[in-house]
């Protein structure tokens, strides 16, 4: 591949999951050297995953990535390889290109990184069918390697001097040729995936309970309002309730000092569109710190990973981050969102935007219009 481009930084396309940094790779150690920056994070999260990188052999550039979940013990390796080969040749297809070579990169389970060889034995027939997939298909396979934060190993090499342990991972503790080459051209360090999805972790024990039990009283309270008020009124009491804590900055209440009460009426009325909307708009500089970690904190209070509620304040977490530029973490908010309620339009809707694009911009200018003429309306 051939070096980074020297363009000025402003100038550069963003680095999102599907916009591939160009580097000058020539080695399995550079090629996972390499993988945090075509991710947009270091892969030290929580869940495992297939990475390919799919590269233009005539031109000898990179195309583009895709991510996939990484099958467990119980899924059809075959099956898992052909789906996941299928949709990286239905999306080299619409690219009508030359011929083509993957990269794929299979990335440890947090679990498993402490035993790297033994996970890597583990999916060792993954592996294997991957390959076999994409010769099925006609496509050449440049390596297949297993990943873990600390090492590195090749399925099917013959090289004597790769060990049993596996190799060390360079990158900014101990920076190789890749890294120094980012450095070089204003790259920044890619962020721990770990840190970021610690961040939006669900509150456990006995914080849980309240909270669930909160939400339940919330979903009952609210319902009784909407029945003595109006729809409309509910939403607006609680748009008063945002502006207080946010508009142009908020009124420094301190953020986890709000009930649980207090969370859950604001996590169960942002499953409903109009105030999901109200809250898209707080995205102006001396809103966006306390907003993001508002809607943190209401992700974490959701108690759970997996329920639809969730899916809104990390939507909203997402979307702030994107406005501050932080692609890596808007898009494993929206990863999460879009894993607890796979119909949440906006999530899709603001994905397909950064993979497509970089930014949000677009979309945050038409919030910032709605912001004004309800900002109007208010004050007539």
């Amino acid at each position: 591949m051939p070096h980074p481009p020297d363009q000025p930084r402003a100038e550069r396309t963003p680095l999102t999951i599907n916009t591939v940094p160009v580097f000058d790779v020539r080695s399995p150690a550079q090629a996972v050297e390499a993988l945090p920056y075509l991710l947009s994070c270091q892969p030290d999260g929580p869940d495992g995953m297939v990475f390919v990188l799919v590269h233009d052999t005539l031109h000898d550039r990179p195309l583009f990535c895709q991510k996939f979940d990484l099958p467990s013990a119980k899924d059809d390796p075959n099956k898992a390889a052909h789906n996941m080969m299928h949709s990286t040749l239905h999306r080299l297809e619409k690219l009508a290109t030359g011929p083509a070579a993957i990269l794929v990169y299979l990335c440890a389970r947090q679990q498993d990184a402490g035993d790297g060889h033994a996970a890597m034995t583990r999916h060792r027939t993954v592996a294997t069918a991957l390959l076999l997939s994409a010769e099925t298909h006609g496509i050449d396979t440049l390596a297949a390697m297993f990943v873990t934060p600390t090492h590195w190993w090749v399925y099917h090499h013959d090289n004597p001097n790769y060990r049993h342990e596996g190799m060390p991972v360079d990158g900014p503790d101990n920076p190789g040729v890749v890294t120094m080459n980012a450095r070089a051209v204003g790259i920044p360090t890619p962020p721990s995936q770990a840190a970021i999805a610690a961040s939006l972790e669900p509150v456990t024990g006995k914080d849980a309970a309240a909270q669930r039990a909160a939400i339940l009283h919330a979903v009952g309270e609210r319902a009784a309002r909407v029945q003595a008020t109006s729809f409309d009124a509910e939403t607006e009491r609680l748009t008063a309730i945002l502006d207080r804590l946010l508009l142009d900055g908020g009124d420094g209440t301190p953020l986890e000092d709000l009930t649980p009460d207090q969370t859950a009426e604001l996590i169960v009325g942002l499953r409903h569109r109009p105030l999901r909307d109200v809250a898209l708009e707080y995205i102006e500089p001396k809103e966006l710190p306390r907003a993001r970690e508002l809607w943190a904190l209401l992700a974490r209070r959701c108690a759970s990973a997996t329920t639809t509620l969730v899916a809104a304040p990390l939507t909203l977490a997402a979307f702030t981050a994107a406005v501050t530029g932080e692609v890596p973490a808007a898009l494993i908010a929206l990863e999460r969102a879009r894993k607890a309620d796979p119909r949440y339009l906006l999530a899709g809707l603001l994905m397909e935007e950064l993979v497509m694009t970089g930014s949000v911009d677009e979309i945050a200018d038409e919030f910032r219009e709605e912001r004004e003429a309800r900002l109007r309306g208010r004050d007539n």
